[in-house]
């Protein structure tokens, strides 16, 4: 494939909904570091108001405190441990609807699990001697002050909301007596920060009409649309009698886009066990297409690329010079595969591999599946056999255009042929290893594996990356399936 072909692929898969996408979450992104950097703020003053507590006291506990020095050291580890429990509880997950009961609860939880990660601590290191008092007084603490500092961040939401940096553009699909509903019920809880922006409905008698002050700005055709030249945020789709054909292919219409769907409850047919209920008032609304990971998530995942690619990198530094001149000496060519590859949204990025082909076959040829491929080198089967070939990969994961764990890194010529549904693989970063490694590979022919990156996009979470590394790890070294 020619340079300049490489180009028009590339471009035929950016967006211009890239920017778009950048600009709706930069505002969220800083609400959610305010978040969790407060949160930082009140684990840390709760463990030294502790220790502070304790050695006041000391006297009345008749029992010397260990140095000061173990209850700083051991800080940052508190400090981290309690973030991350606290995001895996929902802590950080956005959203103005939180009612007292739930502040109270989310506080709550975020203090127990601060309080198992500081017994965890005083068991695993025994460096770490705490004193039970200081345990027991720094959950207390936890909670008070997460209850009180947690407020700063929610009003500080709820003020950009208000001056409409925060506020959700909303778009309700059908201006009948459910989509009236759903807009009476919005504008009764501006707190939401929702703003609906208008209608579309099926008569296109309708369009350029208003319910109320709200206008009919098209018709249920032009859904992709209005969506992208009124920038909105999330779609309530309030159709009564549309059929669950009809609804999943306006969610389908939507499925690249960062926009929440949202669907008035009356369409119980087309519910399952993936889609979340909510209230606005006392209308139950449906979630069929939520938007990207959640922000801990996402966090969670990019430490844990870093922390693996990281001990990946000193392998492969440890490594090069012996694989470099093993490929050298077996065959003509350059130690380095590189070649153009898919990324996540369509981005296009240049991947690394060792090479382990004959210098003379296509680059954008279909890959190899058998190890009896005559375009493999003698070296180059040995590299495939323990998956050492993937190794460099590590410089993408690094840099951010990979993951360690997610689909495949497909070529761009093989995404251009790619249907609507086939284009959610670009929803997530693409992996060095993921499902179709270690239950597929050579199970099944390449590029028709794709039902194991869709249940990996599903249910993808720290724990399914996890597993996937550690049964990669067992492949890998039992040589099953490798080619």
């Amino acid at each position: 494939m020619s340079g300049s072909e490489q180009h028009t692929a590339g471009d035929g898969l950016q967006q211009p909904e890239q920017a778009w996408r950048r600009r709706r979450q930069r505002p969220r992104r800083g609400v959610f570091f305010l978040r969790v950097g407060t949160d930082a703020v009140s684990f840390a003053l709760a463990w030294l108001l502790a220790w502070w507590c304790r050695e006041t006291l000391t006297a009345l506990f008749g029992k010397e405190l260990n140095p000061p020095s173990v209850y700083l050291q051991s800080l940052p580890l508190i400090v981290l441990g309690s973030l991350l429990t606290s995001g895996a509880t929902g802590a950080y997950a956005p959203g103005n609807t939180r009612s007292p009961l739930e502040y109270t609860m989310r506080a709550v939880r975020s203090a127990f699990g601060s309080l198992l990660i500081v017994m965890s601590i005083g068991f695993l290191f025994k460096e770490f001697d705490f004193s039970r008092a200081v345990v027991m007084l720094f959950g207390v603490f936890s909670l008070v002050l997460l209850s009180i500092t947690r407020r700063f961040p929610d009003l500080i939401e709820r003020r950009l909301v208000k001056l409409g940096v925060l506020g959700t553009r909303v778009l309700i699909v059908g201006a009948d007596a459910t989509g009236v509903r759903a807009l009476q019920k919005v504008q009764d809880h501006p707190e939401i920060g929702y703003r609906v922006i208008g209608f579309l409905d099926r008569d296109a008698a309708r369009v350029g009409a208003s319910v109320g002050r709200t206008p009919v700005l098209g018709t249920v055709e032009q859904l992709r649309e209005k969506v992208l030249d009124e920038r909105i945020d999330e779609v309530i789709i309030a159709l009564p009698d549309a059929s669950p054909a009809e609804l999943m292919d306006l969610v389908m219409e939507l499925d690249d886009l960062p926009v929440r769907v949202r669907v008035i409850a009356d369409l119980f047919g087309v519910l399952s066990r993936e889609t979340s209920i909510d209230l606005i008032e006392d209308v139950p609304i449906y979630e069929l297409k939520g938007p990207d990971d959640s922000r801990f998530y996402a966090f969670s995942k990019r430490v844990f690329d870093l922390v693996t690619g990281c001990v990946a990198g000193a392998m492969f530094v440890a490594t090069f010079p012996f694989i470099a001149l093993a490929i050298k000496l077996d065959s003509p060519g350059p130690v380095f595969f590189v070649q153009d590859r898919v990324g996540r949204h369509g981005r296009i990025f240049r991947m690394w591999k060792y090479r382990t082909m004959r210098t003379d076959s296509p680059a954008y040829a279909v890959a190899p599946h058998e190890d009896s491929d005559p375009r493999i080198t003698r070296v180059g089967r040995l590299l495939r056999k323990t998956s050492l070939d993937e190794l460099p990969q590590v410089i993408n994961v690094l840099r951010g255009e990979m993951s360690i764990v997610g689909p495949r890194p497909e070529m761009p010529f093989i995404v251009e042929q790619y249907n609507a549904w086939q284009r959610k693989r670009l929803d997530v970063l693409p992996g060095i290893t993921g499902l179709w490694q270690i239950l597929g590979r050579k199970d099944l022919p390449l590029h028709e594996n794709l039902e194991y990156d869709f249940y990996y996009i599903k249910n993808r979470s720290l724990l399914l990356d996890l597993v996937i590394v550690l049964r990669t790890v067992t492949a890998v070294l039992s040589g099953k399936g490798a080619y």
